[in-house]
């Protein structure tokens, strides 16, 4: 069965022209309506917001001007005769205290302590002969007279944890100026309820859900409704300034929440509180979304107007072009193009009459070209075939040379493998018995040339380094531990280094000392300044080399100056890349393998570090790297006890490793140190060794050994089928990247081949003594 698929109709010119505008139309009537309503909607939030903040701020001064009118209260009765002389009777003072409760309703007690605390009169004779010296007003009286000037003391208006009411005390001096007692007033809080109540009324015209609240400091509510704010919310509000913000609720309420605090005023501190005058937004915008609703009923009606006139007037530009459309239509329908001629209606206008000769001129092009275009299409397939039968064969040379390549790093990858495993272990040996031959020989000449030849091995290290240090990056087992430390100081350690290096090559070595404190990795970063040091030293003929740190902004810039010959300019990218070393050869030494600058820059992108490089042709070089400056200033650490020196006396430890040279260096080693070594070349013979009933404190092993046999699956076998730990340390030859990886997530110490001498026997005795 045929299905036959029907395609969707595409719109005239007319339709498209009438759709354009209305699309306009309706994004010009939205744009209008946005940006009013927006206009409209910010102008009401300020002026309701800015008049519930004002609301606030008539109820705060009210609250205010109550409290200062009961300090002064107390300040005026506190001068009264009756009270300021130590003759006046216990009737007289009693009589005016009832008389100024019962006047002030809202007074909730009202006495005269002495300067001890003990009230002495009290309205009611409540409290009387009670101690009220850890009272609020007590203490705020008193800390007022021991001040050099009461008058210059702003009295405080306290409110006690637990209770409704606020407590204002005030000093009673006698004439000679003495203090004879103190005055104290506590005024219940109540009254604000009818401050509140007033305010609402007041307010109830312009505002018909207008809500007033009171706030302590704590967020907990004196005044109000508790439920009418959210819990978490109460806090907040309590310690804002002054003015308005919009809340919305958990029950889906928005408010609009004006604030204003007590903060005192006429020279009295304020309670604190916060005066909270809440409205809500549904009903203060309730203009602005009118507002909108009109503005989107005048736009439709608009918008409808201006489609029927785009109707009418898209209508009178379509029409012409149809008929010349459907002429042009008959053109196709033509065999040939010779003869076709495009005919207009003579009541179209001057514009459709240019656009149909435009169209007649443009066929009678077409039918010029025709014959052209069959000769082409004749010969056009001939030539595709052609050139895809070269594409063909070009992309199959490329696929060769590509698996060629492919080949030939994987098997130059497997050399330098094999060739970095098998140097490692006769140069591993070498330095082992360099370093015993030198605690055996005597006599100047002998021990210079142990020292040249110590010098020599070295300098090899070094290369096998920078090899290890590249494959443990590939591995991904170098982790960068930023911390605060000081610059200075380790440019100090690196400096005494340097120093005799730059001396014995005729060279000055400076220093610019630094006491400012950057994040970084300390360790990585001074094998970064090494690398970069070694590097100016080995580059400079003549001169000297300078180090220091710039500030620059918030970055410190560790820059290395050296007079050498310089970089030139195409080679400044290439000398970060591994292998590649400078075409001048190096100052009096090896030029190396080309790997230190490649560990910089690796070093630097895994901490975060810009290094970059400038250079002046015959001038000198000058290397940065910029590190960030310590946000917060270095804590002194306490000094660290220095390591112990070597010494195995008494320890067993067991050799294992299938060259026997690498066994007889390590163990004269070990021995020389006054450790008990037992040798071995094998795992049979290692294995029996550890069954025996002395004590192993300590095995050095081999990862590659005779016959396939995986030196950590050897000391893991032997772990597990021993009742009490023995420390291992694994000395391997193998830097591929896998490997290094799988020895860091072992858990086991390992070393790479060669290692240095004072290294290894520093590791033996932290193991052994571990």
């Amino acid at each position: 069965m045929a299905i036959f698929a029907t395609p969707l109709a595409r719109p005239g010119l007319r339709g498209i022209l009438t759709g354009t505008l209305a699309v306009l139309t309706a994004a010009l009537i939205f744009s209008v309506t946005a940006v009013v309503v927006w206009t409209a909607t910010r102008e009401a939030q300020r002026s309701i917001g800015r008049s519930l903040a004002d609301l606030a701020g008539f109820m705060r001064e009210a609250l205010e001007s109550d409290v200062y009118e009961r300090w002064r209260n107390t300040r005026t009765i506190a001068t009264i005769p009756a009270f300021a002389g130590r003759a006046n009777s216990y009737a007289a003072r009693r009589a005016i205290l009832d008389r100024v409760k019962a006047n002030f309703e809202e007074i909730v007690w009202i006495g005269l302590a002495d300067t001890n605390g003990r009230v002495i009169v009290a309205s009611g004779g409540s409290d009387e002969g009670s101690d009220v010296s850890e009272r609020l007003w007590f203490k705020a009286a008193r800390d007022r007279a021991s001040a050099a000037n009461e008058n210059t003391q702003r009295p405080q208006s306290l409110t006690p944890t637990g209770e409704r009411v606020i407590e204002i005390g005030s000093n009673v001096r006698n004439a000679e100026g003495e203090v004879i007692g103190r005055l104290g007033m506590l005024v219940s809080w109540d009254w604000l309820g009818h401050l509140r109540r007033s305010l609402i009324e007041r307010s109830r015209g312009r505002q018909s859900d207008l809500e007033v609240m009171v706030l302590d400091r704590d967020g907990r509510v004196i005044i109000g409704d508790p439920e009418h704010l959210d819990p978490a919310l109460t806090l907040t509000v309590a310690r804002r300034a002054d003015g308005f913000e919009i809340e919305k609720m958990s029950d889906g309420r928005v408010l609009l929440i004006g604030t204003s605090r007590a903060a005192g005023g006429r020279g009295v501190d304020g309670l604190g509180w916060q005066i909270v005058v809440t409205s809500s937004a549904e009903i203060a915008f309730a203009p602005v979304d009118t507002l909108r609703r009109q503005i989107i009923a005048a736009g439709g009606f608009v918008g409808l107007l201006v489609l029927m006139a785009g109707w009418w007037v898209a209508g009178r530009i379509a029409s012409p072009l149809q008929a010349i459309a459907a002429r042009a239509d008959r053109v196709g329908l033509a065999d040939a193009l010779d003869g076709v001629v495009i005919e207009v209606p003579q009541s179209s206008s001057k514009e459709v009459v240019s656009l149909a000769a435009s169209l007649q001129g443009m066929i009678d092009r077409l039918a010029d070209n025709e014959e052209a275009l069959r000769h082409l299409a004749n010969t056009l397939e001939v030539r595709v075939a052609d050139r895809t039968a070269e594409l063909e064969t070009a992309n199959h040379a490329l696929s060769v040379a590509r698996d060629d390549a492919v080949a030939a790093t994987a098997a130059k990858s497997r050399f330098l493998a094999a060739a970095s495993h098998d140097l490692r272990q006769p140069l591993h040996a070498l330095s082992l018995f360099a370093s015993a031959l030198a605690r055996r020989v005597t006599g100047d000449e002998p021990r210079r040339l142990v020292a040249n030849m110590e010098t020599t091995l070295s300098s090899l290290q070094d290369m096998f380094n920078a090899l290890l240090d590249v494959s443990r990056l590939d591995a991904g087992i170098v982790v960068a531990e930023p911390r605060v430390f000081v610059i200075g100081d380790l440019l100090e350690r690196i400096a005494a280094g340097f120093r005799a290096q730059a001396a014995a090559n005729g060279l000055e070595f400076r220093l610019v000392p630094s006491r400012l404190a950057v994040t970084s990795d300390p360790i990585l970063i001074e094998t970064v300044l090494r690398n970069l040091v070694a590097n100016a030293l080995k580059f400079t003929a003549s001169g000297g080399v300078l180090v220091g740190v710039r500030r620059r902004g918030d970055m410190a810039v560790l820059e290395i100056h050296d007079t050498g010959t310089g970089v030139p300019i195409e080679d400044r990218d290439r000398i970060f890349e591994e292998f590649e070393r400078a075409k001048q050869a190096a100052h009096g030494q090896n030029d190396g393998l080309g790997l230190g600058l490649s560990i910089v820059r690796r070093l630097c992108n895994l901490l975060g570090h810009h290094v970059s490089v400038a250079s002046h042709r015959g001038r000198g070089t000058v290397f940065r790297v910029e590190m960030p400056i310590a946000a917060q200033p270095i804590r002194v650490e306490e000094a660290r006890p220095s390591a112990p020196s070597v010494s195995l006396a008494g320890r067993h430890i067991l050799i294992l490793d299938d060259e026997p040279m690498i066994v007889d260096a390590l163990a004269r080693t070990l021995r020389d140190d006054g450790a008990t070594v037992t040798a071995a070349n094998s795992a049979e013979e290692a294995t029996r060794a550890l069954a025996q009933a002395l004590p192993i404190d300590l095995a050095v092993i081999d990862l590659q050994l005779e016959q396939g046999i995986d030196g950590l699956d050897l000391v893991r076998g032997w772990q597990q089928g021993r009742s009490t730990r023995l420390p291992a340390l694994i000395v391997t030859g193998a830097t591929d990247p896998l490997t290094l990886a799988r020895l860091q997530s072992s858990g086991i110490a390992w070393m790479t081949k060669p290692v240095a001498v004072p290294v290894l026997r520093a590791t033996v005795a932290r193991l052994v003594a571990a």
